[in-house]
Formats: C-alpha cells, structure tokens, sequence
C-alpha cells in the first residue's frame, strides 16, 4: 500500500488563528469583521443565491450545442433537490436558472435540442411549479387556502390528460395511480383544511407525481433513500445555530457557499445515477471553483455537513478514477498505480469523517473491505485479473457514496433527529434539560425541535424562537427583492496614481 496514501489520510489541518496581543487593535479588528459581514451578506443559504457565475460559466465555457442541455440537467438537479428539502432558496434559483434558459433559447445563444426530452423537462417543470404553488398553502388565510385548492385540482386534472406531439417515456400506469391518489388527498384537504396531516399526505403524493417524470431525465436512484411521506431535513436558515457561527468566521469564502451547494449536488447526482454528462459538468466546475483546495477546506468544513461534502468529492474523484482504470486495463503498471493511491485515500478520508457521525459509523467494514479490494488490486495492475476487483471496488465506493449522500447529510441541511451526524446522547433540545428521555415530542411551531416537556419548551423558547419563526415562514411566498438605481461614476486615469 502506499506509504504516501497513508501518511495523507492520517495527517489534519491544524491551523489556528492567532490572538491579538494588543487590546486596542483587537478591538478595531473585531469592528472591522463586523463591517466586511454586514457589507458582503450571505447568500445561500440564509439569502437568495447569485447565478451569474454559473450562467457566465455555461457561456464561456461549454460550446454552444451543449449549453441547452447543460441548463436542462442543472435545472433537473435543482429542481429535485428543492423537492427533497423543501428549499425555498433552491426554489428560487430554478426559478431564476429557467428563466435564464428562456430567455437565452429566445436569443438563440442556448439552442434547444433534442425536441423530446426537452419536452418531457417541460412536463416535470409544471409538475415542479404546482409543489411551490401547493407549499404556500399553510400560510395563507382561509380564502387562499380554497383558491389554492381550487387551481391545484385543475393543474393535477390536466396533468392526467395526455400532452398533444409529445413523448414522455414514463410508466403511465404508476402515473395514473400517483395522480388519482394525488387528488383524492386534495379532496381530503378540502374537507379538512387546517389538518397539518392531510397536507403533508397530499405533499408527499405531488412529489411522488413530479418523480415519475424526471425519472425519464435520468432521475431514478435519488428517491430510493428519501422519505417523500415525511419530511426528515430542513435546510439552514437564520434561526439555525450555524448563522450565528458563520456570521463571525470565515465570511469572505463562506459567502460563496453557493458555488459550493451547486457543485454538491451535481455530485451526488453524478455517481448517483451515474451520469457521464453531469460528472463532466462537475469537473468542469471544478477547474474553476476548486472546493478541494487545502485552504478552503477548514472554511467549507464550518458548514453544515460540510466534512462529508469533502467525503463525496473524494469518493467522486475515486470512482472517477475507478472507471478510468476499467477502461485501460492493459496499460502500465506505473501509470495506474497513482489512481489507486488516489482511491485509497479518498476512503481513508471516509473512514476517518465516517467513525463518530450516527448514521454512518455502523458502516465501517463496507470501508475496510473496500480498502482490502483496492489494496489487491496493485499486484494485477496492467492485466486483465483486474477486471473483477476493479468491478468490486467500484461497486463498493458507490455504495459508500451512497450512505454519504443521504438527503440528511446534503450540504447545508440539518437532520430533524437531533442525533444524526453526532456521537451524542439521546436529549432534550432544551440545552439546559437536566434529564434523558426515549421519546420527545415535536415543537407543533417549526415541526423540527424535540423537547421532552412544556416545560423544557417554554424554558428554551427565548432562544428557539428565531428558528420557530423561520420554519414557519419557509413556506410562504417570498418578499419581492427591493433594487434602487444609483448613477455611474467613472474614475479617470489620474485616480489610481498616488
């Protein structure tokens, strides 16, 4: 094995910001922090995201018969991961990257192609429009709430209709089924409005809709792991205890958590359903926002589940290589051997992040075999007797990949099971509750923190209160963004000489 690999996977960052010795200057220093947060902002995921970096990279960098399909793909990825967490920032962005993709197709700059799937994305876009739609419902005041109804009954009506010149390869049987079961749960709402569990039944079958038609976008491994009846996540919010914590840390690369979000799911949809075109997005993306970099590893290991987002761009890179290997069996020997030590430290990495996170610990020896496989195989490198191992390792990091990329442990997202992700003991989300209990009862406010009593509730409520409130807002219409115009001034050459 190689000594290299080892060393790698064993060695951590240890750097650590100095104190400031001089009282004064810490002072202006801490001012100064204060001011560069307030000025830059966050975006996501505590603020709408800024696609036009990522748009900008589609134009400059991929050709032009493929930025149509570029966009549909991206768009198909937000779109799934907005579904799976209810994101109302993700929402937004396929809201902002599809009118991107009109507008650009009307200027002939992304051209349409291939009429069929693009007419099939179009289907699940509506299906996806008719979920943002229907989440608003529990904010909305009784009259909103029976209009709401009242349109999602004729949206859900037409999807059962067949669509003229358009083919949709999609199992029309588990459609119709879906959509019967879909209004039949619309009804019950109807007939009980306030009830928070017919909605979250009727939520559950409208997902169920919008994933038997991206399954013919290649969409089909990524609901195998997801709960669609219920909601296990919640994404990161002002409430969360990570605004507080970032607000003050690392703001000028944590800003960019965006870039960081998009590449994510690019990921796991990747390996996922193993498709070539979005892996080569991802690498593509790569070349240009480089999360792997050992200076902004610390920065992305803040946010939430931001250790395994390094676990899957490892894992990533590992299966890349992987295939490659499959491809060229009989080259040399010594050309090969450094994608294996590549793929031996991407699951050192995993077994190190994976050993004290619930969840995952459990899954240590598929770890150890997957290393004991990728181990063998130096000595067949450059032959055929490889095939097989490789076939094995392969299917093993995908399945590592997997357990990593579940919908709890999504970047930016928190498990509503206080336990997951942690090695703690079963508690109260009082911090100051003095006993352990077996069962807790949810906050009926957010539907995501746990207490064991009233009393725990009423005592914590100062401090829960922020992200009560936010939860409860995740599923209303967003305020209108406010834009002021100011003049343009032009600095003259003269300007930059001292």
């Amino acid at each position: 094995m190689c000594v290299k690999c080892l060393f790698l996977a064993r060695s951590e960052m240890a750097i650590e910001e100095s104190a400031c010795n001089d009282d004064s200057q810490a002072v202006t220093e801490a001012t100064s922090e204060r001011t560069v947060n307030s000025a830059t902002v966050f975006r996501y995921p505590f603020n709408t995201m800024d696609l036009g970096w990522l748009v900008g990279y589609i134009d400059a960098f991929l050709v032009k018969s493929e930025r149509w399909a570029a966009a549909m793909r991206l768009t198909t990825c937000f779109m799934t991961f907005t579904v799976l967490h209810e994101d109302p920032l993700m929402e937004d962005a396929t809201f902002q990257l599809h009118k991107t993709m009109l507008d650009r197709s009307i200027k002939k700059s992304w051209p349409r192609r291939n009429r069929d799937l693009s007419n099939t994305f179009d289907a699940a876009y509506h299906v996806f429009e008719t979920i943002c739609i229907v989440s608003k419902y529990p904010n909305l005041d009784p009259a909103g709430k029976a209009g709401i109804l009242r349109m999602s009954e004729k949206l859900i009506q037409g999807m059962e209709k067949p669509m003229d010149n358009v083919v949709i390869k999609i199992d029309l049987k588990k459609k119709s089924e879906t959509l019967h079961a879909t209004l039949a749960r619309l009804q019950a709402l109807g007939r009980a409005p306030e009830s928070l569990s017919a909605f979250d039944a009727l939520m559950a079958s409208l997902k169920m809709v919008f994933f038997c038609y991206v399954a013919s976008l290649g969409i089909n491994n990524m609901m195998l792991d997801a709960n669609l009846n219920k909601m296990d996540s919640y994404v990161c919010c002002e409430g969360c205890p990570c605004h507080a914590k970032l607000r003050t840390t690392y703001t000028l690369f944590i800003r960019d958590v965006e870039k960081t979000k998009v590449i994510d799911c690019l990921l796991i949809m990747a390996v996922k359903e193993d498709d070539a075109f979005l892996s080569k997005l991802a690498e593509g993306l790569f070349t240009q926002f480089d999360c792997r970099s050992p200076f902004l590893e610390k920065p992305v290991r803040r946010i939430q589940n931001g250790a395994l987002f390094m676990v899957r761009i490892a894992l990533f890179d590992a299966f890349r290589h992987v295939k490659a290997l499959l491809v060229d069996l009989r080259a040399s020997p010594a050309s090969l051997a450094p994608q294996i030590d590549n793929v031996v430290l991407a699951l050192y990495i995993a077994r190190r992040e994976m050993r004290g996170m619930k969840g995952l610990n459990e899954h240590l020896p598929l770890v150890n075999k997957a290393l004991a496989t990728a181990d063998s195989i130096y000595s067949r490198l450059g032959t055929e007797n490889a095939s097989q191992e490789l076939r094995t390792l392969k299917d093993y990091i995908t399945k590592i990949f997997f357990l990593v990329s579940a919908p709890e442990f999504h970047l930016a997202v928190h498990s509503k099971d206080p336990l997951v992700g942690k090695g703690a003991k079963l508690c109260c989300g009082n911090p100051d509750c003095p006993g352990k209990v077996k069962e807790m009862l949810k906050c009926s406010g957010c539907r995501v923190t746990f207490y064991c009593s009233v009393t725990c509730q009423r005592d914590d409520w100062k401090t829960h209160r922020f992200l009560c409130k936010e939860m409860g807002c995740r599923k209303a219409a967003p305020a209108p963004i406010k834009m002021a115009e100011c003049s343009t001034e032009t600095l003259k050459p003269a300007a930059f000489h001292g």
